[in-house]
């Protein structure tokens, strides 16, 4: 064998040991894991595919894979994605389904954004198909550069140190557990392994589209960064990493005096003002998250919040169907939902 082929089977065997060291550390796949790819057709996705087959054999699994691909109807080349993904499995006998929505359509029938109601009903048919085909798994080929922007566009949003974590391998959003195994690959490491191991994919000519947030941060803000910083991509990342471990002491934390602080009536919860005024302020903030699960607290709701808990006097705060009434020690949080 050749010093070049050498080379490159070194460089692909790394990225297969990456992926199934990413896998093994939060303890998937099991062996008879049944796993929904979502699959558009891109390079990502693709090499996705083709990485979790071989670990499959590699690791002598009996892994049951199936893909899908949901063209959005929003550039013409959608079809020609869906049929290339399509074309695929059945050279492969792997189960697969292509869908349409029409989400510019949806979109200003919802008056939202294409972002905002394409990724909806991604999410909405790919847990629908998993649950009625029986997947244990939707597996998705977030990378770590997808990472890396999304921990910078929370920044610029001005996030809390849960939005600093980014994205997780393993996330329970929805109601199949959603899995990432490409999160620490790079884009180049997946192009790179496409084209050594010739790879079709197509090129989804929107990603080039700045008018997206996503866009913009990928091709106008992170090239800047990078004239700072080479490495910004393994920055952000580590950040991740760091905010993510400090957030899951911080959660476990803020459940335990949960358990121990807050009582639970048939309408909400009951808590004492005296008990929160002895909390730290980030203490505070976490039990009414934890008390108002159903809406994302705002810096200013935080704000009128610590006012109720400061004040002696009767208050009452509401915040979309959720009421706070305080009255003396009391502070009932009352769930219309």
């Amino acid at each position: 064998m050749s010093q070049n082929s050498n080379t490159i089977q070194k460089l692909i065997k790394q990225l297969h040991r990456t992926v199934n060291k990413t896998l093994k550390d939060v303890q998937l796949f099991p062996k008879k894991a049944r796993i929904l790819v979502a699959c558009s057709g891109g390079p990502d996705s693709m090499v996705l595919l083709e990485v979790l087959q071989y670990l499959n054999h590699h690791r002598k699994a009996q892994w049951s894979i199936g893909v899908t691909t949901i063209d959005h109807c929003i550039r013409s080349e959608g079809a020609t994605e869906l049929q290339l993904v399509e074309n695929y499995c059945k050279a492969r006998n792997i189960p697969f389904w292509g869908i349409k929505r029409d989400v510019p359509a949806i979109a200003r029938a919802r008056k939202e954004s294409l972002e905002t109601i394409g990724r909806y009903e991604r999410y909405a048919w790919f847990n629908q198909l998993a649950e009625c085909e029986g997947y244990d798994y939707i597996a998705t080929a977030h990378h770590k550069d997808d990472q890396a922007e999304t921990i910078l566009a929370h920044i610029l949003r001005g996030t809390g140190i849960k939005g600093l974590t980014g994205m997780i391998v393993v996330s329970h959003d929805y109601v199949v557990p959603l899995v990432r195994p490409l999160l620490d690959i790079t884009k180049t490491e997946i192009l790179e392994y496409a084209q050594l191991q010739g790879i079709a994919y197509c090129i989804d000519s929107s990603n080039e589209d700045v008018q997206y947030n996503r866009n913009r941060i990928r091709h106008e803000v992170m090239p800047v960064l990078q004239t700072i910083n080479p490495n910004v991509v393994d920055a952000l990342c580590r950040l991740g990493n760091i905010a993510h471990v400090d957030e899951d002491y911080i959660q476990g934390e803020s459940r335990h005096l949960f358990s121990q602080l807050v009582m639970q009536t048939p309408y909400g919860y009951n808590i004492s003002r005296r008990a929160m005024r002895a909390l730290s302020l980030a203490m505070q903030r976490r039990l009414w998250q934890l008390m108002i699960p159903c809406v994302s607290l705002s810096l200013l709701h935080h704000e009128q919040l610590e006012h109720i808990v400061k004040s002696g006097e009767p208050k009452t705060f509401t915040i979309q169907k959720v009421t706070i009434n305080a009255q003396c020690d009391t502070i009932h949080v009352y769930c219309e939902y």
